[in-house]
């Protein structure tokens, strides 16, 4: 089974630089996750009303490809490429009107129960056991960074519009307060080519977070930060 949409790309999802926005692309890729569970009534609100459980994501990553712009017919596609007795990986192509895959993401999500707070196995809200398992045609996987030696950019306070139906911050709402460390400028110059994204820990409204970075020779690396605890690890390639 494999959800598939067309539209056309909308404003709001553009930036300055190269159509899609990263904010427009991780939107992107939530609403088609999200669609997709509900295609066979697997989604967050049902999963919550009748298991008192919610997905979350785990990790995000997405490359650019080619090229799409404003108002220009997309087609949208998603489907799982692997599955653990705990998480669940969904891979989101967006190919533009001339069918070239414009954007490839992995999606790595997970059950968790909303009054514990812990991860639960995917069995116990009956997900089928009959969904195909198509493989990955993304050419990369999930990889390992750490956030040792990062200097503080930047403090904000989570506000009330930044929290979701899981009551914690948005996953879409962590690219926001990366990217707002860094001037329009740098976008213009040096778009985002890839991203990756590790959810570590959840932030809640009232949190006051910062937002820290190092720049290595794979890309730039953040952590964004509850005090002590980590939240996010995201480590973001841009074009030279």
């Amino acid at each position: 089974m494999k959800y598939l949409y067309k539209t056309r790309l909308p404003f709001s999802l553009t930036g300055v630089s190269e159509g899609i926005s990263v904010i427009g692309a991780a939107q992107i890729i939530e609403d088609s996750v999200c669609a997709f569970f509900a295609e066979f009534g697997k989604d967050s609100a049902t999963l919550s009303a009748k298991y008192n459980a919610v997905w979350i994501f785990v990790k995000n990553k997405f490359r650019k490809l080619a090229k799409v712009l404003w108002n220009e017919e997309i087609t949208v596609e998603t489907y799982f490429t692997d599955r653990t007795a705990a998480t669940l990986t969904a891979d989101t192509v967006v190919r533009n009107s001339n069918g070239e895959i414009y954007l490839h993401a992995r999606t790595e999500t997970c059950v968790i129960d909303r009054t514990s707070r812990r991860v639960r196995r995917i069995a116990s809200v009956d997900f089928p056991e009959d969904m195909k398992i198509y493989p990955s045609e993304a050419g990369f996987e999930f990889e390992r960074f750490d956030t040792d030696g990062v200097s503080p950019l930047y403090g904000l306070k989570v506000q009330p519009t930044s929290i979701d139906f899981c009551m914690h911050v948005n996953n879409v709402e962590y690219f926001r307060f990366i990217l707002d460390a860094s001037p329009v400028s740098r976008e213009i110059s040096s778009p985002v080519k890839e991203a990756e994204i590790h959810f570590v820990n959840q932030a809640r409204e009232g949190d006051n977070l910062t937002v820290a970075c190092k720049e290595t020779e794979n890309g730039t690396v953040y952590a964004v930060s509850c005090e002590e605890r980590l939240c996010v690890r995201c480590r973001i390639k841009r074009k030279e």
